[in-house]
């Protein structure tokens, strides 16, 4: 993922198509852009979601009061 942007309140990525933006049922759906955003920012939050085969900025809160 590439960051875009990053402050005290959001991270903004770019999600490459082929990638689940968050988690999917089944062990085999647990790798997407929340939960390697979330190795480096535990508390990252998601604001929006695109499709699997979408590309695109994302935009991930960093806490509550951000969502």
């Amino acid at each position: 993922m590439q960051l875009v942007y990053e402050d005290a309140h959001l991270v903004v990525l770019n999600k490459p198509a082929g990638v689940l933006s968050v988690p999917g049922r089944g062990l085999d759906k647990q790798d997407c852009v929340l939960s390697r955003l979330q190795q480096s920012h535990p508390s990252a939050r998601v604001v929006h979601r695109l499709d699997m085969a979408t590309s695109g900025l994302m935009v991930f809160a960093l806490h509550t009061d951000s969502q």
